[in-house]
């Protein structure tokens, strides 16, 4: 009999009748189950108090990185649900590597399958952000800035100037609400200032959101791949290395010179070596 995944034909949906719970309290269901519906799995949410692993606006700090918070997230759902699969999702918004002067928002989608004895981790990352902030003081206009933002249909956050945790005041969608917040952070603050800033989480933000459903995509698109040696699903995670010569210099750039793909499950590799060139553009020799 040929294992699943190595006859050549595309599977059927694998995880078919197979429940995940998701852990959210910002509606990210709306998000993630339509995108992994093709894979027969139905999205259930847990009741999970995602705060407890860190906050936004830094109240809770985060310990770990996007992933490793995805995966707790994930198994406190399946706990709650009583699954034995768990989705979460966790995003970080600050300078790009390769553009530091550009913010970008890197979405994680991840789901924990203890039937198959897999964690699955796939990701989107956009520059279109609406990570900003603003510090005035009562009475100034803020017009401008919520223009830019996309004010009302992005909420906003407001808290005090001096970076006091009092008087914090989140999901500020109408004019009067936002007037109402600024005055109250203005006088808990010493220094009279408010910061108003964007509130980034998932419910609130749409750029966050479109985000997020193109890494759900890419989990599903990830789900339909089989692993070559063990046949268990979730193939493919990828990471490249650079090196690939200049066109002009000849040098090695920071382009992709190979990437490797293999088995979160069983550790199978496949490398993939890149043919030509790098745009001596992105040469640091030729255009340092």
């Amino acid at each position: 009999m040929t294992p699943p995944g190595r006859s050549g034909r595309p599977p059927g949906p694998r995880y078919q009748g197979r429940i995940a719970a998701l852990a959210t309290r910002h509606g990210k269901e709306s998000l993630i189950a339509p995108a992994l519906a093709p894979c027969g799995l139905r999205v259930v949410v847990a009741d999970v108090d995602t705060d407890a692993f860190g906050t936004f606006t830094g109240e809770i700090p985060r310990r770990g990185d996007p992933v490793q918070v995805a995966e707790r997230k994930a198994r406190a759902a399946m706990a709650a649900a009583g699954t034995d699969a768990g989705l979460a999702s966790e995003g970080s918004f600050g300078p790009h590597p390769a553009a530091p002067f550009l913010t970008a928002d890197l979405e994680f989608v991840v789901l924990v399958d203890d039937r198959h004895g897999i964690t699955v981790a796939e990701q989107a990352l956009s520059f279109d952000t609406a990570a900003a902030a603003v510090t005035l003081r009562p009475g100034e206009d803020v017009g401008r800035f919520c223009a830019q933002v996309g004010f009302p249909g992005q909420a906003l956050i407001c808290r005090p100037g001096d970076g006091t945790r009092d008087h914090i005041t989140k999901a500020i969608t109408t004019p009067g609400a936002l007037r109402t917040a600024v005055d109250l952070a203005a006088r808990g603050s010493r220094d009279g200032t408010a910061i108003v800033e964007t509130d980034l989480r998932a419910h609130l933000c749409p750029t966050r959101r479109a985000v997020i459903s193109q890494a759900a995509r890419r989990l599903a698109e990830r789900l339909g791949r089989t692993c070559p040696a063990c046949a268990r699903p979730g193939y493919g995670a990828s990471r490249h290395e650079p090196g690939l010569p200049c066109g002009q210099c000849g040098l090695p750039s920071q382009a992709p010179a190979a990437t490797i793909t293999w088995c979160s499950a069983c550790g199978f590799q496949q490398r993939e070596t890149a043919t030509g060139a790098a745009d001596p553009a992105g040469c640091e020799f030729c255009n340092p």
